[in-house]
Order: C-alpha cells, then structure tokens, then sequence
C-alpha cells in the first residue's frame, strides 16, 4: 500500500518539479513580454498597442470604410434621381 503511495506522489509531483527545474525556452520569453506590453493599462486601445503596424492598418481601414460608403451614398442617390436620357 505504501508503495502505491509513493508512486501515485512520485508521478503527480515529478513533472512540476522537472519543469522548475528545466531551462525556458527563449521563444517564451518573448510571447510573455509581448503579452506584458498588451497588459499595460495606458488607455490606448488593445487593437493599437501593436505599434506603427496597428495604427497603418487602423488608418486604412478607416480609409477603405469612408471610400465605401461615398460609394454606397453615390449608388442610392443615382437610383433615387436617375438621369433623364435626352
């Protein structure tokens, strides 16, 4: 019975000892800073904290919207009032 024990506790308990004991891997230690820097509460917006990347994607989305909708008003006001053909 005290065997068992011992085995049940040796196998809950080896693998949180060997990966305290194990070395991190440099790729996670930039995933969690980069995961720090979005956890910073600076008042900008998650979608911006990217950098100059996040504010040109930002800005052209905008851009593309806007453009859009001029569209969308142009097509409804030239099937509101049609031209009158001569």
């Amino acid at each position: 019975m005290n065997t068992a024990r011992a085995l049940v506790r040796t196998f809950a308990t080896g693998s949180v000892q060997k990966a305290a004991k194990a070395d991190v891997h440099p790729g996670y230690q930039k995933i969690r800073a980069k995961m720090a820097q979005f956890q910073i509460n600076d008042g900008t917006p998650v979608h911006l904290k990217g950098g100059v990347t996040d504010n040109l994607l930002f800005a052209s989305t905008l851009f593309f919207n806007a453009i859009g909708l001029i569209m969308c008003a142009d097509l409804f006001y030239g099937m509101a009032f049609p031209k009158k053909e001569k």
